[in-house]
């Protein structure tokens, strides 16, 4: 859950000039003479008044390339000190087919006369032959936070291919430097001439389908416009997850007439967008969001929440990594604040993400093994819609409470992974078994459902929480899988159907819990865990 204080396939433009727009978290995006484009070896301008054209000689008076960074939402360092940087030196993942920023950083030495410079990016292997010029002006060392001040070039998407190398040259561009010494260090990267980029070879994409809620409950009635919103969710969450694809749909409006303004309503939808996903018939990997407008009321500032402040999202679950957890891809957000931050962090909650730890954030069920002090991003974030870099000492890491939020790298890491696993389920047959029965508690509010799918052998079951299936020939005890909401009161509860269940004689559920024992009533529960069934639904 986030608090706040009181299939259409995403095709991304190309980084043509990231000059005309890249900027840090203080700056407007920038306007240089960098840019991105096709090079060739010479200048065909005469200059001067001999009418000869200047021959570029390589960049004079001992200038030299300390760092190359990839940045397609992390820098991650693939040169340093002319040398290449291996995995063993690196700190994240570079996608594949996916829009990167290159940078090269320089030093130059005291007594360095300013001039333009142009840095040549040469891209070979992985089926890309090309070279891309940038042209800036160096009066001083590079800075992190001045793109500028690097040299740097926009790689679009079908050139970041696995296998991909790349070699960077420094040129003069103007007469007037031929007596100038070269440096003891050529002006290249790497030294030994070209290296690979890192690119990994995984296909990685996310499924995600997004749910407007029309809602009419007392006064308030507000039906989310999903056009609107839509390409602002999505470019969000396309920045701040590694994948190549995004593959995004927004549905048509889901209707709600309960309280949205309660926490208990809150997590009720939850359920319903988890019901959804399942009467939908998704797969496996699919997430599902529902967002909604109550009308700005702050849920939770009338005594209903948990925590001070508002609470403006909610998951169904930590989600785990198996096609059996598919029910708890669903989470549900509040139109209000930043709901695409709102709507990545929810999403994240349902890639197995926990809580991260910031100064005053008050998150409970943070991930002790976060490495960045104060939950800081800890390295250069850059994105690749917008085109602006994060800062990575004023940016916290989006499963946190503090802000403004960005993607670490740890956190980057973690979802490629998820997103890895998931993606090579499209290929594979669904969850099989007799169903999952899914219970969500919130104090006198039970939500009970079945969906596709079982427990393994290994899944963890509580040792104080069961199902008795009550049958015409008899009672099954099955012990539960139990889980709380994150950061809420709503218990989950799921639990294996018995073999044999559609054939057998169903009179009643009993969930035994160390509170005491709760009838069920099978009227109570919808059962969607067959085709058929789902349908009826319907």
């Amino acid at each position: 859950m986030l608090l706040r204080p009181t299939l259409r396939t995403l095709i991304l433009a190309p980084m043509v000039c990231l000059g005309l727009a890249c900027s840090d978290d203080n700056t407007p995006g920038v306007s240089g003479t960098a840019g991105n484009t096709d090079s060739g070896s010479t200048s065909d301008e005469p200059t001067g008044t001999t009418g000869v054209a200047f021959e570029p000689i390589p960049a004079r008076g001992g200038i030299v390339i300390n760092r190359v960074e990839a940045n397609s939402g992390v820098a991650v360092p693939i040169g340093r000190d002319g040398e290449w940087v291996d995995g063993s030196g690196r700190n994240a993942y570079i996608p594949a087919r996916r829009d990167t920023l290159i940078r090269a950083y320089v030093d130059v030495p005291d007594g360095w006369v300013g001039r333009e410079l142009e840095g040549r990016l040469r891209l070979t292997g992985g089926g890309v032959d090309k070279e891309l010029s940038s042209k800036i002006f160096v009066e001083a060392d590079s800075r992190d936070s001045g793109i500028e001040s690097t040299f740097y070039w926009g790689l679009v998407a079908e050139d970041v291919q696995p296998g991909l190398e790349y070699s960077i040259t420094l040129w003069e561009t103007a007469p007037g430097q031929e007596d100038t010494p070269a440096g003891e260090v050529p002006p290249q990267a790497p030294l030994s001439g070209s290296a690979l980029v890192g690119v990994e070879a995984a296909s990685v994409k996310m499924r995600v389908v997004l749910v407007p809620i029309d809602y009419s409950f007392g006064d308030c009635n507000a039906v989310i416009d999903g056009a609107k919103w839509g390409p602002i969710f999505e470019e969000a969450l396309y920045q701040q997850n590694p994948v190549e694809e995004l593959e995004f749909l927004v549905r048509e409006p889901f209707k709600v007439t309960y309280d949205l303004t309660s926490f208990s309503g809150l997590s009720n939808l939850v359920s319903d967008m988890s019901e959804l996903r399942t009467v939908d018939g998704a797969d496996p990997n699919v997430y599902y969001y529902g967002f909604f407008d109550n009308c700005g009321e702050c849920i939770g500032s009338s005594g209903d929440g948990f925590m001070s402040g508002c609470t403006v999202g909610l998951a169904a679950d930590i989600t785990g990594p198996d096609m059996n957890d598919a029910w708890a891809r669903a989470s549900a957000g509040q139109l209000i604040g930043a709901p695409e931050d709102t709507f990545v962090h929810e999403i994240g909650h349902t890639q197995g993400r926990r809580h991260i730890e910031c100064p005053g954030g008050g998150a409970a069920g943070v991930d002790p093994s976060y490495p960045h002090d104060n939950g800081k991003i800890g390295v250069w974030g850059f994105g690749i819609r917008d085109y602006r870099l994060r800062h990575p000492s004023t940016n916290t890491d989006y499963m946190s409470y503090c802000g403004p939020t960005w993607v670490s790298d740890w956190q980057w890491n973690a979802t490629y992974n998820r997103a890895k696993l998931l993606t090579s389920w499209d290929s594979s047959a669904a969850p099989q078994g007799e169903g999952l029965l899914i219970g969500a508690i919130d104090g006198d509010q039970q939500r009970w459902w079945t969906v596709p799918g079982t427990l393994g052998a290994d899944a963890p079951r509580s040792a104080t929480h069961s199902v008795d299936f009550v049958f015409a020939d008899g009672t099954d005890p099955v012990a539960a899988k139990i889980s709380l909401r994150p950061e809420g009161d709503t218990l989950n509860v799921v639990a294996p159907l018995p073999a044999g269940f559609d054939a057998r004689e169903l009179q009643g559920l009993v969930l035994r819990a160390p509170e005491g024992a709760t009838q069920v009533k099978p009227d109570a529960v919808r059962w969607l865990h067959r085709p058929e069934r789902i349908k009826a639904a319907n």
